[in-house]
């Protein structure tokens, strides 16, 4: 009588082998809503503000660096820092473009 009540109880626990994964589940679904989901969505809007940049836009690139656009060739930017100077960087480095100055506190 024993055997027969255990093994009833161990039958019924190996039926549904879903609910024992249904914490898994949720929780794969609430980290990839939560983290992927979010930067999958910076990152494009990053990757479509590198491909609006025009000559005379003012950016700021991940360094810091605050200059003026002066020739893109593919993925180098040429950038005007200081009046007669200029320097080239990576296109990938622009982390955004400045639309007033206001943007920019002058220290």
């Amino acid at each position: 009588m024993l055997n027969y009540l255990l093994f009833n109880q161990t039958a019924t626990q190996q039926a549904n082998p879903l609910v024992s994964l249904l914490p898994l589940i949720i929780m794969f679904v609430a980290l990839y809503l939560l983290f992927i989901l979010p930067q999958q969505k910076a990152e494009k809007k990053h990757k479509e503000m590198l491909n609006s940049l025009n000559k005379g836009d003012k950016v700021i690139l991940s360094s810091g660096i605050i200059g003026t656009i002066t020739n893109i060739k593919e993925d180098i930017i040429f950038l005007e820092i200081s009046p007669k100077v200029e320097i080239k960087v990576l296109k990938s480095t622009v982390t955004r473009k400045i639309e007033d100055d206001s943007e920019v506190k002058n220290g």
